[in-house]
């Protein structure tokens, strides 16, 4: 047995249920507030149509969940970062990739910063990130 997140978990099975110290999985228990609760259900919906977009375009998912935790329309945040919102809803929907300029304007709205990474193949790699210059942003 181990502690996870105050939940009890067997490690023997592969379908680990975490239980509450009530008795109930994790699951149960959120099934029971989705029932009390329309916030709690609309939270539950977009984050399994989150998860599903994280599948085919991660960016789009990342974007996506980062706007719905900030309490963002993506009308704001087109606003934002001087773009239009049919273009925000492209970008969350995984139907359009944005510039790397374009992409660094939507996240810093979103309070995060976009990085390069590089990295090196074989029994020696390595691993590089870097904060995108400026000098891509004036392109």
């Amino acid at each position: 047995m181990f502690i996870h997140l105050n939940k009890l978990a067997s490690m023997d099975d592969g379908n680990t249920k975490y239980i509450s110290p009530v008795g109930r999985t994790v699951a149960e228990a959120s099934e029971a507030r989705a029932r009390r609760s329309p916030e709690h259900r609309e939270a539950r919906a977009e984050y399994a149509a989150i998860r599903e977009l994280r599948k085919r375009n991660w960016i789009a998912a990342h974007i996506r969940e980062r706007r719905y935790e900030l309490e963002l329309t993506q009308k704001e945040v087109a606003e934002a970062a001087g773009t239009s919102h049919s273009f925000i809803s492209k970008v969350e929907s995984g139907d359009h990739m944005p510039t790397i300029v374009v992409l660094k304007r939507i996240l810093a709205v979103l309070d995060e910063e976009l990085l390069i990474g590089i990295e090196s193949r074989g029994p020696d790699a390595e691993r590089e990130l870097a904060h995108v210059p400026e000098i891509a942003a004036a392109l």
